[in-house]
């Protein structure tokens, strides 16, 4: 008897740490989409780029944030300012990087979900283009892990202009979430 409870609880601890050495694995396959998402946009490797996302339908959307939107109002007129909310793609983005010397998009305060097979990613973000950040705001990425990889299938983010705001220090951001 003593030897089943043993056992019991030596497969019990050894499954306990497989589960959590999964999710470490997952987490840092993660963590790598991210940071290969990131060394894309630098050196505007398309097909690096490319291949972190899914083969079928990705969604790929943004919105103005409100406040920002207010003040193309106020600077441009009702009647130029176009909506706040646009959809494109993972493809037309890598293409518009072209337009500019250098581009980066920068990632910080990263919070990841995931149960082994999809995954949802928070982070904050801010877009530099040509040494100057254009953009900021929170991004959201969805993953499935298909064939024994994480693919992105979504990136959602919201857009603060830096023309009119600055992006507030990760520890002002940390404390709002």
């Amino acid at each position: 008897m003593k030897n089943i409870i043993l056992l019991s609880i030596l497969i019990l601890i050894t499954a306990q740490y497989s589960y959590a050495q999964q999710k470490t694995d997952n987490r840092k396959e993660i963590i790598s989409i991210i940071n290969n998402y990131s060394k894309s946009v630098i050196e505007k490797d398309s097909v690096a780029f490319y291949s972190l996302f899914n083969d079928g339908p990705v969604t790929w959307c943004a919105a103005l944030k409100d406040r920002s939107q207010a003040r193309e109002f106020k600077k441009n007129g009702i009647k130029s300012v176009r909506r706040n909310y646009f959809s494109g793609s993972y493809e037309g983005f890598m293409r518009s990087l072209f337009r500019y010397k250098s581009t980066e998009d920068k990632f910080d305060h990263i919070r990841i979900i995931e149960d082994g097979t999809v995954a949802s990613v928070s982070m904050d973000y801010s877009f530099w283009a040509d040494n100057k950040m254009t953009n900021w705001g929170g991004k959201y990425l969805l993953l499935i892990k298909r064939e024994g990889k994480w693919k992105i299938t979504s990136v959602i983010y919201s857009l603060e202009l830096t023309d009119y705001f600055e992006q507030p220090t990760l520890k002002e951001r940390q404390k709002r979430s």
